[in-house]
């Protein structure tokens, strides 16, 4: 969920700064609305609906006053400003003795700057602060932080710094106010850091070190998943699971995914924690409801408490025992607990399912490839009065014609050249008393349509080359990824045979209609893929917007080539070519897609066409010059762009900004 960042200025001149700055390193996982002292309105009705409230304004005159009334109990955070690294080297061939001014906005900020500047050594200048209203001596050289417009005219030369950005202390105390710390793991974080030059310069070592310590305990903590019935969980000093193994997940029933972040006293006896707590010793409780024994491990620095380690042991039987089968492997394999998923259409699609379970009818199953109907006809077995028998499932498409009719009926010895010596049972005997699923029951031939018409009405079979009938008790479930009704239209399907098998009909839908449940379902195959990766706001949006072809094997695909690239984090880079590709054609959805794209892009900087062109390839559109010159020029119309000439490229207006933050607010 994108989260709302309020900031507080000053100058309303550094707003489109600040904005560009913040959204490098946050990306789409935020929306900056921005308010200077005089257009900022805390009666307005959505004033407080902030995730984080960042102000540069605290030096102003009005700001105490604004901070005892209207900001009165907001939890604010001031911008710390900071050098660039590549601005700073025009000044090292200024020599010892030079006298400069240092022009900002105010004194505070004009002061601030000057001592930046002796903190990163640039002693030999000596520096006195200039701003509007102020005398001093009338100097040739002037320093400043990107405010060109206020040097004076009796300078003859300049030294522009270019703007200051906000530093990285500020980033990633903003970070963990909204709980995106997974930012500080990207590419981008760095990139951003690297450009500055800061008073905290081992900042960005201790990050990385921190990086590499958290994946050392997370994989100690897989390594758990080694030990038979034992998982591993972590607890912060707060008491949330900051990490668990795949195990303890299993263990406790749930994903790991719904796991992280949640509080230890779910699952854990509060006094038990307290106690570990409080007196610093390892403490044993049952958890759960008593299936399990729990082993607390405090974590400690010095007499302080930091977290908690659990090892968590299975010791009693499992939650949901394996479906019975008939001792030869053919048995159901799940439920519909194991079937994911949140969104309307498959909660009524399993609902459904349900109360076609506690009949003995005929079901089919249709969808497209990749939906999941072979789960479905597992997990109606297993509701049914027949769970625990047999479940024979066959694919019809998979065997040849010659095949799948001994196969399904079974043969009797000497039925034909290379028949086993005492015949064979068929498919149908086998699913006796039990369920058979006729996966792709389309690709039987007509004659084998006919025969299995009849064994769905009498109930009885008769082996091939054989001359005795054979009654069976037999559920049939069958599943087909075509439009069977077409198919009996054009001659290739018995009419007859289709409404034998589709009493209960079962749709399944793609996962393009069921998008909210995209991502918990990677999830899903992380936990039983063993992966470990997270996702940055901009891969889960293309995530969430691809079409989704292949449907959930397809995403199953998805995370298994997520989880080989061996990225703690997963960016849109990262992600295959299929997701990223998003080709614009000229319908309305499209064009409105293109449009938030180019608005989001020109608030975060000035850009010309090409620049502009190879951004839209890396996020994943594809748009011609000639397409990108008309949506320029009607930008240009509706007055929410202003081209510049030269090497200026394009910029947002004033409308233009707002008209950015009402389309990206909708998202």
């Amino acid at each position: 969920m994108r989260k709302l960042v309020k900031l507080l200025v000053e100058n309303r001149t550094s707003i489109p700064d600040y904005t560009a700055q913040l959204h490098s390193v946050f990306g789409d996982a935020v929306t900056v609305l921005p308010f200077d002292l005089e257009g900022f309105d805390a009666g307005a009705d959505d004033a407080w609906k902030e995730d984080a409230f960042l102000t540069s304004a605290a030096s102003a005159a009005s700001f105490s006053e604004l901070r005892r009334t209207c900001l009165r109990g907001r939890d604010l955070i001031p911008i710390g400003l900071c050098l660039q690294r590549r601005s700073l080297l025009e000044l090292n061939g200024c020599p010892r003795g030079t006298r400069a001014l240092l022009v900002n906005v105010t004194r505070f900020m004009a002061e601030e700057t000057i001592a930046q500047l002796y903190q990163a050594g640039y002693g030999h200048i000596s520096f006195l602060p200039w701003y509007p209203g102020c005398r001093s001596p009338e100097l040739p050289l002037a320093v400043t932080p990107g405010e060109r417009g206020l040097v004076p005219e009796f300078v003859t030369r300049c030294i522009d710094l270019g703007p200051r950005q906000i530093d990285i202390e500020t980033i990633v105390e903003l970070a963990a106010k909204l709980r995106c710390e997974y930012v500080l793991r990207t590419r981008h974080f760095f990139d951003f850091f690297e450009k500055q030059h800061s008073g905290s310069a081992g900042l960005s070592i201790l990050v990385r070190e921190n990086l590499l310590l958290e994946q050392r305990l997370s994989t100690l903590i897989q390594m758990s998943d080694a030990l038979p019935g034992t998982g591993l969980l972590g607890v912060d000093g707060q008491g949330e699971i900051f990490d668990c193994g795949f195990q303890a997940a299993e263990l406790l029933g749930t994903s790991r995914a719904l796991l992280l972040g949640t509080p230890a006293e779910a699952l854990l006896p509060g006094e038990a924690l307290e106690r570990c707590r409080t007196l610093g010793l390892p403490v044993s409780c049952r958890c759960g409801t008593g299936e399990m024994s729990a082993r607390i491990v405090p974590i400690t620095q010095g007499m302080e408490y930091q977290g908690a380690y659990v090892a968590l042991t299975a010791s009693g039987g499992e939650e949901e025992p394996s479906p019975a089968g008939d001792g030869r492997g053919h048995t159901a394999k799940y439920c519909f607990s194991d079937i994911c998923g949140v969104s309307p259409s498959i909660t009524r699609t399993v609902e459904l399912a349900r109360k076609m379970a506690r009949t003995d009818a005929s079901v089919l199953i249709t969808g497209e490839s990749g939906t999941g109907k072979e789960l479905f006809a597992h997990a109606i077995h297993s509701s049914s009065a027949r769970a625990g028998k047999p479940f024979v499932a066959v694919n019809c498409a998979a065997l040849p014609d010659s095949l799948l009719e001994s196969e399904l009926f079974g043969y009797e010895e000497g039925a034909f050249t290379g028949a086993r010596k005492g015949g064979k049972a068929g498919l149908f005997e086998l699913a006796d008393t039990g369920t058979i699923f006729l996966d792709e029951i389309e690709g039987t031939p007509p004659s084998t349509q006919l025969k299995l018409l009849r064994v769905i009405q009498e109930r009885e079979i008769m082996r091939v080359g054989g001359d005795r009938v054979i009654p069976i008790d037999v559920r049939v479930i069958s599943a087909s990824n075509q439009n069977l009704t077409s198919l009996m239209e054009a001659g290739r399907f018995r009419s007859d045979l289709f409404y034998r098998i589709g009493t209960l009909p079962l749709t399944l839908p793609p996962l393009r209609q069921r998008r909210e449940d995209i991502l918990l379902m990677l999830e899903e195959f992380k936990s039983s893929l063993r992966l470990s990766f997270m996702l940055t706001e901009e891969a889960k949006a293309l995530l969430l917007q691809y079409h989704w072809p292949g449907n959930i094997r397809e995403l199953r695909n998805c995370a298994e080539y997520l989880g080989c690239q061996d990225l703690p984090v997963i960016e849109p880079e990262n992600l295959p070519v299929s997701l990223r590709r998003r080709e614009l054609g000229t319908d309305r959805d499209s064009a409105r897609s293109l449009r938030r794209e180019l608005l989001r892009l020109l608030a975060l900087e000035p850009r010309g066409r090409k620049q502009l062109r190879q951004a839209l390839e890396r996020a994943g559109f594809s748009a011609s010059e000639g397409r990108l010159r008309r949506e320029l020029e009607e930008l240009k119309a509706l007055g929410w762009v202003d081209s510049g000439t030269g090497r200026g490229g394009s910029r947002l207006t004033e409308e233009g900004l707002g008209e950015y933050r009402k389309l990206w607010g909708e998202l």
